[in-house]
């Protein structure tokens, strides 16, 4: 059997240092979940080293994991094969695949024996068909499948969506960034005017805050922060 997930971890692109037809088995539990380049190369290199009679078999993204990422029901028309941002780092992404999808494309390269559900996630197991087939040929878009099209659009709305939601966190911590460094702007002014005294660079940097909006606001909470801490 031929571990995918391990093998790719090693390798930049096919092929495999292996020959023809050398595996009755091959597990892809999560690697295909993650390529969204090359993964019709890497498709057809499993479909290579797998024996003729052997079985490959591949772990899917949830539609929960689809529906927490999108925003949006899993919409298996509008899905096909959707990438999306993941929330645990900048550069992860997710692969989300349409059962119709995997029919029309992967079914070019394989016979799909059955798509079954463990733990939570879709397993679909194929075994290799015969005659030549190309990368090119996995990618192509089904002739006169409605479907194509609609998941298209519907990729470029989820991307629309994700890009919203990244600018508008963005913006956030923009914002809690600027009344961070505003806070300790006026604490570091307010510690200078008790030390500097009338007349210091640090009372004309204060009398400039003394005069805003926010400082004459928080002053009273700032009075009795100091006399709690006297008291103590």
């Amino acid at each position: 059997m031929l571990d995918f997930d391990a093998a790719l971890a090693g390798a930049v692109r096919p092929p495999l240092p292996h020959g023809d037809g050398s595996f009755e088995e091959i597990r892809a539990d999560a690697a295909f979940t993650r390529l969204a380049d090359g993964w019709a190369e890497w498709l057809l290199e499993l479909r290579r080293t797998l024996a003729e009679n052997g079985l490959l078999v591949v772990g899917l993204s949830p539609r929960q994991g689809f529906e927490e990422l999108a925003g949006t029901p899993w919409d298996e028309s509008g899905v096909g094969m959707t990438v999306l941002s993941a929330l645990d780092g900048p550069g992860s992404r997710v692969v989300f695949h349409s059962e119709w999808w995997l029919r029309a494309h992967w079914g070019r390269a394989f016979e799909i024996v059955s798509i079954e559900e463990s733990d939570g996630r879709p397993f679909v197991s194929l075994r290799r068909r015969g005659g030549d087939v190309s990368a090119e040929d996995l990618e192509r878009a089904e002739p006169g499948d409605r479907r194509e099209l609609a998941a298209a659009r519907a990729n470029a709305a989820y991307l629309a969506g994700q890009l919203d939601r990244a600018v508008g966190l963005w913006e956030q911590e923009r914002e809690d960034t600027h009344r961070e460094l505003m806070r300790r702007s006026f604490a570091a002014a307010d510690a200078e005017w008790a030390r500097g005294g009338p007349g210091s660079p640090a009372s004309l940097v204060a009398a400039e805050y003394e005069a805003t909006t926010s400082w004459r606001l928080t002053k009273p909470l700032r009075d009795l922060g100091r006399l709690f801490r006297r008291d103590r």
